[in-house]
């Protein structure tokens, strides 16, 4: 039986709560996927060497057609075998197939979940950050920013981006909490933090 490693426990929070994704079959088993753009390949292997012993195969080209203008979008993409271990995972992260904050974000999101989540998901804005929760309900950002605020002591605000919701990280949570996150950071990422 494969069990996931207690070392890469945080990191897939963080990464699930951003760009990972997690697919079921009609067995009840899962695979993990991880997609990210070629200009980001140093990062995406990084994550990719901590998973290979749960791949079969190599990452992949992913291509991807965006709007009427034919443009297309190169990324590179992982799986992982499918094993019932992820589906634990799933069952957290999924509710009728979309995915969700877990219930229990607050015990789950460590230090190096957060750094993966901000490698992941996050824009430097000016000397503060920017965790893009587009995809999450404004309930779902709240009860994050409510994590982040009691479990962390950051001082965060959700903002509005293209009628989206995004949850900015001030600049004085960011240089109180850079010696924390540093320890998890890709060389390729650090320029978020800095």
């Amino acid at each position: 039986m494969v069990q996931i490693h207690s070392n890469l426990q945080s990191i897939i929070v963080g990464i699930l709560l951003s760009d990972g994704h997690l697919f079921i079959n009609k067995a009840g088993n899962t695979l993990f996927s991880f997609k990210k753009s070629m200009s980001h390949i140093k990062f995406f292997l990084f994550v990719f060497n901590k998973f290979i012993h749960y791949c079969s195969s190599y990452p992949r080209l992913d291509i991807t057609t965006i709007n009427d203008k034919k443009q297309t979008n190169v990324g590179i993409v992982f799986t992982t075998r499918v094993y019932p271990c992820f589906t634990e995972w799933y069952k957290n992260f999924y509710f009728k197939k979309t995915k969700v904050v877990p219930s229990d974000l607050y015990n789950m999101l460590t230090y190096e979940a957060l750094a993966y989540w901000i490698m992941c998901d996050g824009t430097k804005s000016g000397k503060g950050l920017t965790l893009q929760t587009q995809s999450f309900t404004l309930k779902e950002c709240v009860f994050i920013v409510s994590i982040l605020i009691h479990k962390f002591d950051l001082k965060c605000s959700i903002h509005m981006q293209r009628n989206q919701h995004t949850i900015y990280i001030s600049t004085k949570s960011m240089r109180q909490i850079k010696a924390k996150l540093l320890p998890y950071f890709s060389p390729s990422m650090v320029y978020k933090i800095s």
